[in-house]
């Protein structure tokens, strides 16, 4: 069943830092291009879309088809808002990715060449819904498709202020596998914006995708941009590069 997210009253303001916080545009988006590479004429599917952000990029990047699923409302109202303001030919639909049917997804299982998730995984709450996640992924590949999915890094810069000249900080309390961890930004204007992941190991993540049929992974870590190195200058990501906050988890189908 399908409830309620955490996500469902930040559409806007989940937006706005896609391009207001400068590591999510010089560091994120353009890791991310450079891990998902050429799309040109295939089907994708945006895992945990959100707002759909990536889901509208993926089809500028020149994918034939790309469907966004995510469990929140109020971030695919935000998507289907901006897909009516400028249409890009994408498709939403509502999944709760964690919880894989057992009949499977007629319209989505075997129909893909690559799945794309931004920070979904690492808002699994349980190792069952981690391992959820990535059997939709895997369920929704094709032979030989390929999963890329940026995550919550467990290698990450601890104490709260090591963010700080990033726009935002990462809060731990505990321990553990699947323990949480708040990201708290204050976007310019004011407007803050707060969400809590869950912190899973390495290990966590390659025990996952294994149990969901995935034959290898392998994990790549962000760079940044020519334009960002050039606009902030290569000494004002030394920190965020020396422990980024997010890495890059490739898997494939067999």
């Amino acid at each position: 069943m399908l409830g309620m997210s955490e996500f469902d009253t930040l559409g806007d303001t989940y937006e706005r830092s896609a391009v207001e916080l400068p590591f999510r545009e010089h560091v994120e988006h353009h890791s991310v291009r450079q891990a998902v590479g050429d799309v040109t004429g295939l089907t994708v599917l945006d895992m945990g879309c959100g707002s759909g952000i990536y889901t509208r990029r993926l089809a500028t990047w020149g994918a034939r088809h790309v469907t966004g699923i995510d469990v929140s409302e109020g971030m695919l109202a935000t998507g289907h808002e901006r897909e009516r303001a400028q249409q890009a030919g994408v498709t939403y639909l509502r999944r709760d990715a964690t919880r894989p049917g057992p009949a499977g997804d007629p319209l989505l299982d075997g129909t893909c060449d690559v799945v794309v998730s931004v920070y979904a995984l690492c808002y699994a709450v349980t190792e069952q819904e981690l391992t959820g996640f990535l059997t939709t992924a895997r369920r929704a590949l094709k032979p030989g498709g390929r999963l890329v999915a940026m995550t919550l890094n467990p290698d990450y810069g601890r104490g709260v202020r090591y963010y700080a000249g990033y726009g935002f900080s990462l809060t731990q309390h505990e321990e553990g596998e699947g323990a949480p961890v708040t990201l708290a930004a204050t976007l310019p204007g004011g407007l803050p914006m707060s969400v809590t992941a869950r912190w899973w190991s390495h290990r966590a993540y390659e025990k996952a995708a294994s149990a969901a049929g995935f034959a290898r992974s392998s994990w790549a870590v962000p760079t940044v941009s020519e334009t960002g190195a050039s606009q902030y200058g290569s000494a004002y990501w030394t920190a965020y590069l020396n422990a980024p906050q997010a890495v890059i988890l490739n898997a494939t189908v067999g």
